[in-house]
């Protein structure tokens, strides 16, 4: 068991994880939107779980490259709204503040649990 709970924190997976989780958010919010199927729930809560699902495919492995991959999240999240006019979508500023408040969340949550692993191995110590 502690040898998979190794693997799946290694730099490795965080990596392909991020990967993985780039090409599926791209390819879900750049296709054009006839060529989507019908999903239940409002566009900007898709947003929020897409985004913070792909920050938590990432949230395992060394927290520092986990936070770089958050702000990159982030940041891809917003040129995706700049480029969705150029394959007939609209970009709307909506949806990248539900983009960050879905990789925000997920960033609070593994910083707080770094932040509790960290203590705890302080006072065990």
């Amino acid at each position: 068991m502690f040898r998979f709970y190794r693997l799946l924190c290694s730099p490795a997976v965080q990596t392909a994880g991020f990967i993985i989780g780039g090409f599926i958010i791209s390819l879900a919010t750049l296709l054009p939107a006839e060529n989507l199927p019908p999903a239940p729930g409002s566009d900007k809560l898709h947003h929020i779980i897409g985004f913070g699902g792909w920050t938590l495919i990432c949230a395992l492995g060394p927290f520092k490259r986990f936070a770089y991959m958050a702000l990159f999240i982030i940041f891809w999240g917003g040129a995706i709204e700049l480029i969705q006019p150029s394959v007939n979508r609209y970009g709307e500023w909506l949806d990248f503040y539900a983009d960050a408040f879905g990789v925000l969340l997920v960033l609070i949550i593994r910083f707080g649990f770094h932040n509790f692993l960290k203590r705890k191995t302080m006072s065990d110590k």
